[in-house]
């Protein structure tokens, strides 16, 4: 994550918890919720907007604690004005201004100045700028299945796949060709733009597949990965704008970091593409 460099960066992160806070929540009977921007009532069912996957979804209005629901909501409310009304007029201009800075993806939508990686797609008519986290690979190096081929026949060689936990991810969108937007750092400073790549991930059971590494015993390796074709352009700062060419068909994805002596630590950014 960009690191914060001066006021007007922190008073637009201040804003942006501000904003995040101002997202509605739909309390269920249960004690769990859901994060949306503005719902309403159809007869036994409770139709929302999801601010968290940016699409319709809807539960019946006998799981809804509307008791609940309308007192986190008043409360949020009074808690963001109380905040607004703490800042000082340096703080509002900063804020102003950095919001003013920050690169524009669509009308009224801003990249944050804190960099990240970001979806781009229009949803309902309407462009939607998708958050996608950051997610550790792991390592498996398939023992069990090894010891296995060893008391039949010797090893002549050892596949370690690189995988990521969970069936699917949490970000998911509808389009087959969304723009992705990057502005990561690493030690040296901002990651250009080509060093990113998109990967299709292999689904098996509750793990996606990133690669295949193959150790032979002579010592080589091998890995195999299927990498989709895309260009990178410079987008704004340090942000860059990673165009895929070709379409993503529904399944799932990573956007990793592949580039002569950095491998991303480990690190990738993974999300879904729905069919529409």
């Amino acid at each position: 994550m960009r690191a914060v460099k001066n006021l007007a960066v922190v008073v637009l992160l201040l804003a942006a918890s501000v904003s995040a806070q101002t997202v509605k929540r739909l309390i269920l009977t249960d004690g769990n919720y859901q994060t949306a921007t503005e719902w309403k009532i159809n007869g036994d069912r409770v139709k929302y907007f999801s601010a968290e996957r940016g699409e319709w979804e809807e539960v019946p209005v006998s799981l809804v604690d509307w008791k609940a629901t309308d007192e986190w909501n008043a409360e949020s409310t009074k808690r963001n004005t109380e905040e607004m009304k703490q800042m000082s007029e340096e703080e509002v201009a900063a804020r102003k201004e950095a919001e003013s800075n920050t690169p524009l993806v669509a009308p009224e939508l801003r990249l944050p100045a804190e960099g990240g990686v970001f979806l781009l797609e229009e949803l309902a008519g309407k462009p939607v700028l998708n958050k996608v986290e950051a997610n550790k690979i792991q390592e498996n190096d398939n023992v069990g299945k090894n010891i296995l081929k060893r008391s039949i026949i010797p090893i002549a060689s050892q596949v370690q796949t690189i995988e990521l936990k969970g069936a699917a991810a949490k970000v998911r969108v509808h389009s087959a060709t969304p723009a992705i937007f990057v502005d990561v750092e690493n030690d040296q400073g901002a990651i250009p733009g080509d060093s990113f790549r998109i990967v299709r991930l292999e689904k098996k059971k509750d793990l996606r597949v990133l690669a295949r590494n193959k150790l032979r015993i002579s010592g080589d390796e091998s890995t195999s990965e299927k990498f989709l074709q895309a260009r990178a352009e410079k987008f704004s700062g340090d942000w860059w704008k990673v165009i895929p060419l070709e379409d993503l068909t529904a399944g799932e994805y990573a956007i990793v970091i592949s580039a002569p002596g950095n491998d991303g630590g480990g690190i990738v950014w993974d999300f879904g593409v729905e069919r529409k």
